[in-house]
C-alpha cells in the first residue's frame, strides 16, 4: 500500500451538523418534511442528489432550474455556518492518525464529494497534511461511483489496488470497492458491512495495525 485516502466529513471533520441545520433551514423555509432520519441518507451524496432525495421524500417534483437555485441556498447557508467552525469539529485522533500515515511514507489525499472542503480544511488550517484534495468541483459522478477515488489516486500517482480508503458513508465504501480499493468502514453508521475493515476510532487502530490488515500472511 502505498496510500491513504480519506472522506472528509465524518471521517477527518465532523460537519454533518451544518448540513443538517442548512437543509433543515432550507426546509422549513419550504415547509418540506426533513427530520434527523432522513439527513442520514445524505451522508456521502450530492448536494443535488441529496436535494433530491429530500424531494422524493416529500413527493415533489421541481424543474432543474428551480433544483439549481434550492441548492445554491442550501450552499450559501451551509458556509455562513462554517465561518464557525473550529477545531472542536475534528474528529477525535483523527490528525495524529494521518501524520502517523505520512511518518510511514505513505501519501495521504481527501476524496469528498463536497465542494466546500477545501474551504473546511483551510479553515481548520490541515491542508497541508494531505497531499490532494478532491472535491465536488473536480468530478461528474458522485459516490457511489469510483471516480472520485480513483481520481485521488491518479493524482497521487499510485495504482488503485495500492490505496486504502477511510469512509463513513455506505455509498463511500461501495464507491471504493467499485474503485478496486482497500475499503475501511470508518464508524458506527448502519450499512458499512461491504468495508474490507470495520474501525470504529481511531483509537482502536495504528498504521501498522491497517497495514497488517491489507497484506496478511
Amino acid at each position: 500500500m502505498r496510500a491513504v485516502i480519506f472522506d472528509l466529513d465524518g471521517v477527518v471533520v465532523f460537519t454533518d451538523q451544518y448540513h443538517f441545520q442548512a437543509w433543515a433551514w432550507l426546509a422549513g423555509q419550504q415547509r418540506w418534511r426533513f427530520d434527523e432520519t432522513l439527513n442520514d441518507k445524505l451522508r456521502g451524496v450530492s448536494r443535488l442528489a441529496s436535494l433530491q432525495i429530500i424531494l422524493d421524500h416529500n413527493q415533489l417534483d421541481l424543474p432543474d432550474y428551480e433544483k439549481e437555485e434550492l441548492a445554491g441556498r442550501k450552499n450559501t447557508r451551509y458556509r455562513e455556518l462554517l465561518t464557525e467552525i473550529d477545531e472542536s469539529a475534528l474528529v477525535p485522533g483523527a490528525i495524529d492518525f494521518v501524520k502517523a500515515v505520512r511518518a510511514a511514507g505513505l501519501k495521504t489525499g481527501i476524496g469528498s464529494s463536497s465542494r466546500n472542503a477545501g474551504m473546511v480544511l483551510d479553515r481548520l488550517g490541515i491542508a497541508d497534511l494531505f497531499d490532494t484534495v478532491v472535491t465536488g468541483h473536480d468530478i461528474q459522478r458522485s459516490k457511489p461511483d469510483p471516480e472520485i477515488f480513483l481520481l485521488v489516486a491518479k493524482r497521487l500517482e499510485v495504482l488503485p489496488s495500492e490505496c486504502i480508503v477511510f469512509e463513513d458513508a455506505p455509498s463511500g465504501v461501495e464507491a471504493a470497492n467499485a474503485g478496486g480499493m482497500f475499503s475501511v468502514g470508518f464508524g458506527t453508521t448502519p450499512g458499512l458491512e461491504e468495508a474490507v475493515l470495520q474501525v470504529p476510532t481511531y483509537s482502536e487502530i495504528t498504521v501498522e495495525r491497517l497495514l497488517a490488515a491489507c497484506n496478511p500472511k
